[in-house]
């Protein structure tokens, strides 16, 4: 797989550092073993794996890239303009990614969209399974899934709304196995501030399968690192309960 990444820090830890330095936030590495999230000692050096904005989705030889623009999501070769995302999506995150583990990379959205039923309540004796998977504007939060089929690009895959919002992904491969993980900030509908729970998903040929939540808490970025060894890690950002 053919990825190019540009030179950004990810997510609420740009500038970690100046973070550190301004405000109360706590920061701690934490490791993924035998399905669960524990805090290690911080490594005395770690190399962030900054989110791929660019590589060859198609694959033809060519580089795409993947930019938000206003809330939109648009996936563009040089100046011209191949995808963009539907008006009445917002998109707070963009990535390029291997997700769903077919060895192409595709284009990763965090997405809020209208909420829509599954279409299967239609015929159900007892529909609304996750009919409270909204906010108070009727928005849900997805995962999807971007990329070329079919000599266009289309969703790969789009899970339902979410039981619980995501507020930031990554992806990084946690366990050493050669495939990424989803690692993932999340909150609840209708919360602001700080999400609740880091998760980590992996992907089981339909979607995504929970495989470790960490410890409740008041979280605000994360960014995976390689840690001296060559292992992945995540760097977690925290703010104190103790701070307002």
């Amino acid at each position: 797989m053919r990825l190019s990444v540009p030179p950004m820090l990810y997510l609420g830890l740009t500038g970690a550092l100046s973070l550190i330095l301004l405000s109360p936030m706590r920061l701690e590495v934490w490791q993924l073993s035998a399905d669960r999230l524990t805090r290690i000692q911080f490594p005395a050096s770690a190399t962030p794996l900054k989110p791929a904005t660019a590589g060859d989705l198609e694959p033809d030889g060519e580089i795409e890239s993947v930019a938000l623009v206003a809330g939109h999501a648009v996936i563009r070769r040089s100046d011209q303009t191949l995808w963009e995302s539907p008006p009445a999506w917002r998109v707070i995150q963009a990535a390029i990614t291997d997700l769903n583990q077919d060895a192409q990379p595709e284009v990763a959205l965090l997405v809020w969209r209208p909420f829509a039923p599954w279409p299967i309540d239609a015929y159900l004796p007892h529909p609304g399974r996750i009919s409270g998977f909204r906010d108070s504007q009727g928005q849900s939060c997805h995962l999807i899934l971007i990329g070329w089929h079919r000599q266009t690009y289309a969703e790969l895959w789009a899970g339902s709304a979410m039981a619980d919002p995501l507020t930031a992904f990554a992806s990084a491969d946690l366990d050493g196995d050669g495939r990424q993980e989803l690692v993932a900030l999340e909150s609840r509908y209708g919360a602001s501030g700080p999400a609740r729970f880091v998760t980590v998903w992996e992907w089981n040929g339909f979607g995504f399968t929970l495989v470790a939540r960490g410890p409740e808490g008041r979280y605000v970025g994360l960014m995976p690192v390689l840690d001296p060894s060559g292992h992945s890690r995540l760097l977690v950002s925290q703010v104190p309960r103790s701070v307002k």
